[in-house]
């Protein structure tokens, strides 16, 4: 035997190299949704309108485009490799979140502006696809059989570690200029600054090995010559996708969308809070709550990855509605029109609720990755895995942020329940997820990655659940 066809990764490396870019991507992914109404200020013409809702449709894009992306790397990452495609996911990430930095005004270029904003979010949107299912199955397929939700655990943390990245370098970047510099350039520097970020992490996984259960899989010639054909013929293995997207990813995102950015903007536009108010609540909130995420996945290798995943969906069930109604009640409970101050001790019951919210979201996030990767069989686990996290994440979950905002613009109700109808979009979706993991979703924390036969078998009992 040749020892040199599967060299040793040490599982701190993998765990560290793999978490980095991860971190990074979703920081790239983050940069443009928190910064939107600078984007709406440069982008897009001024004309008096504020052009939010449509810069939010083109930040959104890049989660509608992430289904096809997953395809196109879940291709590669099930033929050539896990380590390439993911690579190669990092370059394309790190190029396009460079480029928005680098995007005239719309005073110098017209609209060649915006479009050229969604074109880079439609290539974010092909990145983070292929990087985060990447991420995930190369440290389980590294991972001992009984840590696998401990150890992507990690990957899950990277969401908020990535966006309270995000937080910190914008909060900085904004405290050493006046808000008019900013406005016009500042935003700027988050952007470019990313490049740096991805080159190093990068280099770290440059030097990284094969994930050893692909190369068994490719030494003993059984890798899938055509994964995108074969996710969608393979038997079963539809409804499988199917389950998974609406059994846990829609719901995951929405939650974690409206426990980070629709939370941020109704606290800005709706509670009328300061700028840096909200800063401050959304980033304490978010490194107190980090920890939970990977708490969560090691829970998950305990007593089962359902019942975190649905203990998370019934606290957010709950949470979403009342965390709102009190945001309101102790942010602004005199109705005020106007941006405000608030004190201490109400910026601290604020902070409160919102981490019980986060709480809630990493539940239904912790164990998700851990649960993805092991309803579907080695040879197109890339490919199927990818396509319906990006589906559900992506695609239906991950357009929350823009479709809350739509409703709430678009549908007219009673003045006292304008700023929370579009709640109704995250709940109604964490219902549906509620339903399918009770009614048919099994338990799947004992499956075993190497052995085909063995995920054949509980696959099919999944599919006829």
């Amino acid at each position: 035997m040749d020892n040199t066809i599967q060299p040793k990764n040490n599982i701190l490396t993998v765990i560290i190299a793999s978490s980095a870019g991860t971190l990074i991507e979703w920081y790239d992914m983050f940069l443009a949704i928190i910064l939107a109404g600078s984007l709406a200020v440069n982008l897009f013409p001024a004309d008096g309108s504020s052009h939010f809702l449509e810069t939010l449709a083109v930040v959104a894009s890049s989660f509608m485009f992430r289904p096809i992306g997953s395809l196109i790397f879940g291709n590669i990452g099930d033929k050539v490799g896990r380590k390439y495609s993911f690579l190669l996911s990092l370059i394309l990430m790190g190029a396009s979140t460079f480029l928005i930095g680098c995007i005239p005004d719309f005073s110098s270029i017209g609209w060649a502006a915006p479009i050229l904003l969604l074109v880079c979010r439609l290539m974010q949107g092909l990145a983070i696809s292929g990087e985060y299912a990447g991420a995930v199955i190369y440290v389980a397929e590294h991972a001992p059989a009984n840590k696998r939700g401990f150890y992507t655990g990690f990957i899950q943390a990277t969401v908020p570690i990535g966006l309270l990245v995000c937080l910190s370098v914008i909060f900085v970047t904004s405290s050493v200029m006046t808000e008019e510099n900013f406005n016009s350039y500042g935003w700027r520097i988050p952007f470019l600054l990313s490049s740096v970020l991805v080159l190093l992490s990068y280099f770290a996984r440059k030097k990284l090995h094969e994930s050893p259960v692909f190369e068994e899989l490719k030494k003993a010639g059984k890798t899938s010559k055509s994964p995108v054909k074969e996710a969608f013929t393979t038997k079963g293995n539809v409804k499988l996708m199917l389950k998974a997207i609406l059994g846990g990813n829609a719901a995951q995102s929405s939650v974690m969308q409206t426990s980070l950015f629709v939370t941020l903007f109704f606290m800005q536009r709706a509670v009328k809070l300061e700028y840096t108010t909200v800063l401050l609540i959304t980033g304490v909130v978010t490194l107190f709550s980090a920890f939970f995420y990977q708490y969560f996945g090691a829970l998950s290798d305990k007593i089962g990855r359902k019942k975190v995943l649905i203990g998370g969906l019934i606290s957010s069930l709950i949470l979403i509605p009342t965390s709102f109604y009190l945001f309101m009640e102790i942010g602004n409970p005199e109705g005020l029109t106007e941006v405000h101050a608030i004190s201490t001790a109400a910026t601290l019951k604020i902070m409160g609720i919102s981490f019980l919210l986060s709480v809630a979201g990493a539940a239904t996030y912790g164990p998700l990755g851990a649960f993805m990767l092991e309803i579907f069989p080695t040879k197109i686990r890339y490919t199927s895995m990818g396509f319906a996290q990006n589906m559900g994440n992506g695609f239906i979950g991950g357009a929350t942020t823009f479709v809350t905002e739509f409703i709430k613009t678009s549908f007219v109700v009673s003045a006292a329940l304008t700023p929370f109808i579009g709640l109704a979009y995250p709940i109604l979706l964490v219902i549906i997820a509620i339903i399918v993991n009770v009614l048919f979703i099994p338990e799947t924390y004992k499956t075993d990655l190497t052995d085909e036969d063995n995920m054949e078998t509980a696959n099919s009992s999944i599919s006829q659940k």
